[in-house]
């Protein structure tokens, strides 16, 4: 009885931990095809930032997709940096950025998809050749007590690996000039006129960069 009571134990604490097939959100292409729950993610083209900067990225260009039309939850990605040899990496998703400069884990504000998909807008900015591992997770959250959330669901992990070396390919950007539409402070929040020091910055293309603004 009691090794009955104890695999039952066992095997509802690995259901609870366990990715959960029903879960609405997966992650995928930009022609919408799923990349499957444990994949790893090989990113190996770089691009000039095209502001005129010099910068160098490196983009996931992967989204969230909502599977299930009817869902309408609270979202966050749940992240860690396994490996960072250079450079910094940023996640703005669903909206505000998270910028990351160090092997570190955490996760992003929560909020809402803006339609079926969303750009998980996951960049490395390398400053020379090297390597950026991170592993990913979609997480569904219901906010409690302050500004504190709780895990409902966790969702599919994927593993982000940047590779930047010679002879990586450097794309000059499609864009020629992008200019600053809003800026934001390195924890998210919406900075109003120009500011100083270093900052997100959110670009005419889209795009969000770090900047140090003197």
């Amino acid at each position: 009885m009691k090794r009955i009571a104890l695999f039952i134990l066992l095997s509802s604490c690995f259901a609870l931990h366990s990715y959960s097939q029903d879960f609405a959100y997966e992650f995928a292409k930009a022609d919408g095809t799923i990349v499957p729950d444990g994949s790893v993610v090989t990113i190996t083209t770089a691009e000039d930032a095209g502001d005129g900067s010099g910068d160098i990225f490196m983009d996931a260009a992967l989204y969230a997709k909502n599977v299930d039309g009817d869902a309408d939850d609270l979202l966050r990605i749940a992240y860690e940096v396994q490996t960072m040899e250079s450079g910094d990496m940023q996640i703005c998703f669903p909206s505000a950025c998270k910028n990351i400069n160090s092997v570190s884990s955490g996760t992003t504000n929560p909020g809402k998809l803006n339609g079926e998909r969303h750009s998980i807008a996951t960049e490395w900015f390398p400053m020379e050749y090297g390597r950026c591992t991170a592993k990913l997770s979609l997480q569904t959250v219901v906010k409690t007590i302050g500004n504190n959330y709780e895990v409902i669901d966790d969702g599919p992990t994927i593993t982000l690996n940047f590779v930047y070396s010679d002879p990586a390919s450097v794309r000059s950007s499609s864009v020629s000039v992008a200019t600053p539409v809003a800026y934001y402070s390195l924890s998210g929040q919406r900075i109003s006129g120009r500011p100083h020091g270093i900052v997100m910055v959110r670009l005419s293309d889209g795009r969000v960069v770090k900047r140090v603004i003197r």
